[in-house]
């Protein structure tokens, strides 16, 4: 007994030298969130590094994200990190658009997410994929430094290393429809799928940019969910001509728009 006990305390104090020395990730992807970029989401050439003293991404473009870790209000695994961030992005909040693709991924695909609050008390957040072998160190080193639980789905709970202090998030994981961006950006709330339209752009050929009422959100084909209204959808591929459509969207309503690119 008195040999575990000596064991575990070395195991403590390694596990504190490493979070004061910090951790270092070179294989993490960024896929969206409040850094300014336009990385890849498929591409794991990206940096993180997590100190006592601050929580540091820099990105192959050369933009870099600096949180400190007692800026930090929550932290989340798998779809419930989809879910959080997602809706950032739906009420306007972010930057970059997220990549929603890799909820359907065949693989299982780790992501984290990390919220925050600004210097000028705004939120902010960030999707990160792990890799298989490192996206639980970066979950432990994550809450060492932060002190915040790590929100996952029931699903999800037996990919959080153990000793990991969660907070099982219940019922988020049904399966979400795949949308990049909700049109109501001036809302207090999310507007309930009900009332939302459907829009199915596709492209000839396939693979194209897709932009929502001049921003991005993501490749054909894509399943666009919109608020009633009016709005414009941009398909963009280089060495074509630019296509656009206005529409007006109706409650409940599902359009299929296929632009078909001129070079």
């Amino acid at each position: 007994m008195q040999a575990l006990r000596k064991l575990m305390a070395l195991f403590l104090c390694s596990t504190t030298v490493v979070w004061a020395q910090g951790n270092s990730f070179d294989k993490v992807r960024y896929n969206g969130g409040s850094a300014d970029s336009k990385v890849d989401p498929k591409d794991w050439n990206n940096h993180l590094t997590i100190t006592p003293d601050m929580i540091t991404l820099a990105l192959k473009d050369g933009k870099k994200l600096e949180i400190p870790p007692k800026s930090v209000t929550s932290l989340s695994y798998g779809q419930e990190a989809h879910r959080r961030v997602g809706t950032m992005v739906a009420l306007a909040i972010l930057v970059a658009p997220v990549a929603l693709f890799g909820l359907f991924h065949k693989t299982r695909l780790h992501y984290i997410g990390i919220q925050y609050t600004t210097p000028d008390n705004k939120t902010g957040g960030i999707l990160l994929q792990g890799d298989k072998d490192n996206y639980r160190a970066i979950i432990v080193a994550l809450q060492g430094v932060s002190g915040v639980p790590i929100s996952v789905g029931e699903k999800d709970r037996e990919f959080v290393p153990v000793g990991v202090k969660t907070d099982v998030a219940k019922g988020t994981d049904q399966k979400q429809e795949p949308q990049t961006k909700t049109a109501d950006t001036n809302a207090g709330s999310v507007p309930s799928e009900s009332a939302n339209g459907t829009v199915n752009v596709s492209s000839n050929p396939s693979g194209a940019d897709v932009s929502l009422d001049g921003e991005f959100v993501g490749n054909c084909p894509a399943v666009l969910k919109m608020t009633p209204g009016k709005h414009t959808v941009s398909v963009k591929m280089s060495g074509y001509r630019d296509w656009s459509r206005d529409i007006t969207v109706q409650p409940g309503s599902e359009v299929q728009l296929t632009a078909n690119l001129e070079k």
